[in-house]
């Protein structure tokens, strides 16, 4: 793939959209929990998916693939890409500022490096790698504060949200080195059976958790809610994996500066959130470690270019 600034202006539209509709979920979920359960948000989130892509499928003509093995990896996937991490986020999210959660959300590349190293042959941690993940973890520590850490017992919930929030980043990062590791499978197969997997999962759950159902929801947190599984989850899967094939990881990659920046610049402006020195500080870390552990692979796509 050429050099960046070469990239035709339809991959700069599906990269901004990505980072529009990715940056922007954090604010939408702040919206949809001031009525409706973390529970209850997920599992109308994923069945508004279902409802995009499910038509997609039909249109393409493709047939699901059976095999109970691929179906196995539906379930996994489903499960620690989306159920998991979308209730830690969710939850999360009802307790602290969007802005925060976005900023949070930023150590996912770093995280996945990380279990790269173990999982994936040929991804070992190289210094630059391990100089990136120190420094974007020391962004973690000054968001959530050195005395939040010394004294966990007077933190409360909000330190628990933080925390949940980076379990989400290990859901992503554990989601992406499997997805890695799974049976090659159609794009659009993949996309609908993980999205129906998750689907399946989160009504029990929402029922467990909220029997109160959507007592309460008000129109606004519903449609925050449908618009979270518009966006967020089916339009920008589609999107990042034809941005993938067609322009290339590297390419991708840059969103893992903008979104954090997005949320919470859509969090300040939309949602009165407070921008404190800590937060730009941690922000400015979290980037910084990102910068810094892809710098020798950006090196490497120019070069081969």
């Amino acid at each position: 793939m050429s050099p960046a600034s070469a990239h035709p202006a339809a991959h700069w539209l599906g990269l901004a959209v990505l980072v529009a509709v990715w940056g922007s979920s954090f604010a939408m979920t702040k919206v949809a929990v001031e009525t409706i359960s973390p529970a209850y948000v997920v599992a109308l989130r994923m069945w508004v998916s279902i409802a995009v892509i499910a038509p997609l499928l039909l249109i393409r003509g493709e047939k699901m693939q059976g095999g109970w093995r691929i179906w196995l990896w539906y379930i996994l996937l489903g499960a620690i890409g989306n159920i998991i991490p979308f209730m830690l986020i969710t939850w999360g999210t009802k307790y602290i500022a969007s802005g925060l959660a976005g900023i949070l959300m930023g150590m996912v590349p770093l995280v996945v490096i990380s279990l790269a190293h173990f999982f994936i042959p040929g991804e070992r941690l190289t210094p630059k790698k391990t100089l990136g993940f120190l420094i974007g973890f020391s962004g973690v520590i000054v968001l959530i504060g050195p005395a939040a850490l010394l004294d966990i017992s007077r933190s409360g919930t909000a330190l628990l949200a933080q925390i949940a929030i980076l379990g989400a980043t290990l859901c992503y990062a554990a989601h992406t080195i499997s997805a890695r590791l799974m049976p090659p499978v159609s794009t659009y197969q993949k996309t609908f059976g993980v999205l129906l997997a998750a689907a399946i999962i989160s009504v029990p759950v929402a029922l467990v958790l909220s029997p109160q159902g959507l007592t309460g929801a008000s129109a606004l947190s519903l449609s925050m809610t449908v618009l979270l599984g518009i966006f967020p989850t089916a339009i920008a899967g589609l999107i990042l994996f034809w941005l993938i094939t067609e322009a290339g990881p590297s390419f991708v990659s840059v969103s893992n500066y903008l979104i954090p920046a997005f949320a919470l610049t859509l969090g300040v402006i939309w949602l009165g959130e407070h921008l404190s020195v800590r937060m730009l500080a941690g922000f400015a870390l979290i980037l910084s470690g990102v910068w810094i552990s892809q710098m020798r692979r950006k090196r490497i796509a120019a070069q081969s270019s």
